[in-house]
């Protein structure tokens, strides 16, 4: 009955990693589009206003616009529930501080350096180095906004996860591996040791 939340920088490879876990773990990935959908199927906000859930601050004044506010609602009640739940890969949406405090829940974040980072980004949406550091930044701004704004917390606060991995250091496919075998140890409340486990997978 696990659930692990996935923050991830922009050109860190988190959304493979996440992908990856979820297929070696048979669980659901819940990302944007997936929570978008369960809050369509429940009725619970229009397509439009769905759109608009961002991982950003919103402007000044859409904090008072009383759909966008619902919208936000609808989401950090959907990540509880699959909090609740269980068997899930959340990616985003705050899912590290939403559900924080329970027990079940491995958090992790994907890191990894600037350089890293804007190679990759060229490379996954076809732009060049500048327009690259400039998604970089702005995916890094409004991350870092939309925890603080809706959750009084610092995305960066290592405290808020269990594991922290830098993919300039460590392959995206180990990153999997060693999430998977992490959540393995964990289950039944207790954590064990995976330094064997790491050593075969990097073997």
């Amino acid at each position: 009955m696990a659930v692990i939340t996935i923050s991830r920088q922009l050109g860190s490879a988190g959304d493979y990693i996440a992908s990856s876990v979820a297929s070696m773990l048979a669980y659901e990935l819940v990302n944007k589009r997936n929570i978008i959908i369960e809050a369509q199927r429940k009725g619970l906000i229009d397509t439009k206003t769905a759109e608009t859930v961002g991982e950003g601050k919103p402007p000044l004044l859409e904090r008072f616009d009383r759909k966008k506010s619902r919208a936000v609602y609808v989401v950090r009640s959907i990540l509880r529930e699959m909090g609740n739940i269980g068997n899930t890969v959340i990616v985003g949406r705050g899912g590290q501080a939403e559900l924080k405090d329970y027990p079940n829940v491995l958090n992790v974040r994907v890191i990894a350096d600037s350089e890293t980072r804007i190679a990759r980004i060229e490379q996954d949406s076809k732009v060049g180095r500048h327009q690259a550091v400039k998604m970089l930044k702005q995916s890094d701004k409004e991350q870092a906004e939309y925890v603080k704004h809706f959750f009084l917390m610092d995305i960066s606060d290592p405290e808020l996860y269990d594991l922290v991995i830098n993919t300039s250091r460590i392959s995206p496919d180990v990153a999997a591996n060693l999430i998977v075998q992490a959540v393995r140890r964990r289950r039944g409340g207790k954590v064990r040791s995976v330094s064997k486990d790491i050593v075969d997978t990097e073997a």
